[in-house]
C-alpha cells in the first residue's frame, strides 16, 4: 500500500485461507459465501485465532522479507438461531493447525521461506536486526535466534512462552536483546552478534542474562 494515498499495491494471502474467493481490484478480500456459518457448520480457513494475531511482524530492509510467526489453521464456524446471536461470524471449535515462521518478499508476496514449529504455533513477535539475526520465540518456550535470511535457527534457550514481542536496546555501543518469558518478568541478554558468527548456539552453555527482574 501506498501510505500517501492508501492505493493497494499488492494483496495476497501468506496462510491457509479459504473464506474468501479472491481480491479485488481494491486489494480487498472477496468473501465467499459457502463459507458464512451455517447451522451444520462450515470448515473454515483460518480458524478464530487468525493467520496471525498481535504478535508483530518485522520487516528486514537488506532482504526484503517480512517475517512473521503465522499459523494454517481450520474450524469449524457455525450458529444456531435458536441460542441467540452470535457477535462474530458464529461459534467455532478449532479443528486443527499447525505454525510457521515464514518470510514473504514485499515485492511480490510470494514466500520466500518457511520453518515449520516442531508442535503447535509461536505467539512471539519476530524483529530483525541489521546482522541477519531475527529473534523470536516457540510453543516450546524456546528463544531462538534465527537467519533472517533463510530462517535457520543460530541459537536458542528455554525461558519459558513468549507472549509478545523481544525487542532491543543500545548500552555502551552495544545492541542487546531484550526479552520476557514465563519464567521471569524482564531479561537483558548478552550482544546481539552477525549469525555468520554467531556468540551462542545451541550445543554452547545457557545464556547469561545481563539483567534479570
Amino acid at each position: 500500500m501506498i501510505v500517501t494515498n492508501g492505493k493497494n499495491l499488492l494483496t495476497k494471502p501468506f496462510t491457509a485461507v479459504n473464506w474468501s474467493k479472491g481480491i479485488d481490484e481494491q486489494g480487498r478480500p472477496i468473501p465467499n459465501p459457502a463459507k458464512e456459518p451455517r447451522k451444520d457448520g462450515a470448515l473454515i480457513a483460518p480458524d478464530e485465532r487468525g493467520a496471525t494475531n498481535f504478535w508483530p511482524p518485522s520487516f528486514d530492509p537488506k532482504t526484503g522479507l517480512l517475517i512473521v510467526n503465522a499459523k494454517d489453521g481450520y474450524g469449524i464456524y457455525f450458529y444456531k438461531p435458536e441460542h441467540g446471536a452470535y457477535g462474530w461470524a458464529g461459534a467455532d471449535y478449532g479443528i486443527a493447525s499447525k505454525g510457521f515462521r515464514r518470510a514473504i518478499d514485499y515485492k511480490t508476496g510470494k514466500i520466500a521461506w518457511e520453518r515449520p514449529y516442531l508442535r503447535g504455533s509461536s505467539s512471539a513477535g519476530v524483529p530483525t536486526t541489521d546482522s541477519d539475526l531475527t529473534i523470536t520465540g516457540d510453543a516450546a518456550e524456546n528463544l531462538m535466534g534465527v537467519r533472517s535470511s533463510d530462517g535457520k535457527v543460530v541459537w536458542h534457550e528455554n525461558i519459558g512462552r513468549m507472549g509478545g514481542a523481544p525487542a532491543t536496546v543500545e548500552l555502551d555501543g552495544k545492541q542487546y536483546p531484550l526479552v520476557t518469558g514465563r519464567k521471569f518478568a524482564l531479561r537483558l541478554l548478552p550482544p546481539v552478534a552477525s549469525s555468520a558468527h554467531a556468540a551462542y548456539s545451541a550445543d554452547h552453555a545457557p545464556l547469561t542474562p545481563v539483567l534479570r527482574r
